[in-house]
């Protein structure tokens, strides 16, 4: 499409900008699915305890969030003629898509054997995702080194993960006409879906084959390269704010099927909710766009995060009644998600350029590798925690004869306490990380000048 050099040039076509974004998909399509109904999956499907299935999420995360930054140092450190992203990115694909329809099967286990499968499914996914996810993530800031076309191309990449996610709920529900028995719905998406994603990665090897990429392979050990990702003081700026924004995203997902089924009683609308607070976000993304380049990125996400907050809080205080007022507390809700998916991200490619000024090299597979640390880390406690809750307050699993019970009213309070109150303390957390990240437009203007004047002084 476009035969310059990438190394040659600093913006793209917002042709070649869709087709190399299209990548995103095997990321927020399998990202989306999990976050709305993984526990709920194995709560009111697959039948098990929500503390059971809340160890089977929680061991999977840590095992995820312990590989990110093993498998992000691999990456800088691949040698290879398909390049480092391409490579992960080649040998990725096809493991990915296998180990997400292994995870939407209900074999004929007993409850132990069940949390053990969920488990390590969750793990080969897990696996297999990371990779890929870092591999085409850690693209980005080779691309380009542009403060504001770093915006526009993650910009895209967000209304790809957003719309990703919307037609993965969009699908969902439209077989839920199609399948009456639920563990059929969700085997039939997870081997559809599974297939889906194995094909963007092969689009974006094949879209980057005859460009030039960045590649400075990292010459630093596991430990030094550990040291000094997280020496970093910007980047925990970042990692704090992309956590915590990160881990309200997926409570409220993991909470709201919970919520319309059993506080609004009205499940046959749960995954219109998703889709409403999602086709919003997609709105919202030029929005924060713009905002992020006529402001800095932290400013523009302190105000995102804050109206989020109170939309939360607003939500959470809603009637069993207000079913209208929910939908529309859900639409405002979208703008929320879209800054949390569109200015954390965007931030990473700059503290590279902090780091590159510091070390003398580039390990963007070591960056995004550890943002995806913590914030699985945290999503991962965050949801183990909401499924013990639920035990504690003596949650009732659907069964044949009751598919909708009533649940005890200290169910209903811990899940409109994870609808809104949890979220509204995480969002305040970020927000302080945010009003402290230093790097403004001004600021990453000068690190390049810097990073410029060097590199012509070592040729």
């Amino acid at each position: 499409m476009n035969s310059k050099p990438l190394a040659e040039r600093d913006r793209f076509s917002a042709g070649w900008k869709m087709l190399f974004s299209c990548g995103d998909l095997s990321v927020s399509v399998p990202m989306a699915i999990l976050m709305f109904f993984q526990l709920y999956f194995m709560t009111d499907v697959a039948g098990l305890r929500p503390d059971y299935a809340a160890w089977a999420v929680m061991i999977g995360r840590i095992w995820d969030a312990v590989n990110d930054p093993w498998f992000g140092i691999v990456s800088d450190r691949i040698n290879s003629r398909w390049g480092r992203r391409r490579t992960v990115l080649l040998f990725g694909a096809i493991p990915l898509g296998i180990g997400f329809a292994l995870m939407w099967q209900v074999p004929a286990f007993n409850p132990l054997g069940l949390t053990v499968y969920y488990t390590l499914t969750f793990i080969v996914f897990n696996s297999a995702f990371t990779f890929v996810r870092i591999g085409y993530y850690s693209m980005v800031p080779e691309l380009t080194s542009d403060y504001d076309e770093r915006i526009s191309i993650n910009g895209y990449l967000m209304a790809y993960s957003i719309s990703g996610s919307l037609g993965a709920i969009i699908v969902i529900t439209l077989l839920q006409e199609v399948f009456a028995d639920v563990a059929t719905l969700f085997m039939v998406v997870g081997i559809g879906m599974g297939l889906l994603v194995i094909i963007p990665p092969l689009i974006v090897v094949r879209l980057t084959r005859n460009m030039l990429l960045e590649t400075i392979t990292s010459t630093l050990g596991f430990k030094d390269s550990i040291n000094a990702t997280l020496s970093n003081k910007p980047f925990w700026r970042v990692i704090g704010l992309y956590a915590m924004s990160w881990t309200t995203a997926s409570i409220i997902a993991a909470a709201l099927v919970y919520f319309a089924n059993y506080y609004l009683r009205v499940p046959e609308q749960a995954t219109y909710f998703v889709l409403v607070a999602q086709f919003s976000a997609l709105l919202f993304v030029p929005l924060w766009v713009w905002t992020a380049k006529k402001l800095d990125k932290s400013r523009a996400f302190i105000i995102g995060s804050f109206s989020w907050l109170l939309i939360l809080m607003a939500i959470s205080g809603l009637g069993p009644d207000q079913i209208t007022l929910a939908y529309i507390l859900a639409a405002l809700a979208g703008a929320g998600i879209a800054c949390a998916y569109v200015l954390p991200w965007s931030m990473i490619p700059d503290v590279i350029e902090f780091d590159q000024l510091q070390t003398g090299q580039r390990r963007e597979g070591s960056y995004y590798a550890f943002a995806s640390f913590f914030q699985k880390l945290a999503a991962g406690v965050a949801i183990w925690s909401m499924g013990q809750a639920l035990a504690l307050a003596n949650y009732i699993n659907p069964s044949a004869a009751d598919p909708l019970p009533v649940q005890p009213a200290e169910v209903i309070q811990a899940i409109r306490l994870f609808m809104g109150p949890v979220p509204a303390v995480l969002l305040i957390i970020a927000i302080i990380f945010a009003w402290r990240y230093p790097i403004t437009r001004e600021k990453h203007q000068g690190l390049c000048e810097e990073l410029t004047a060097e590199k012509k002084t070592a040729e």
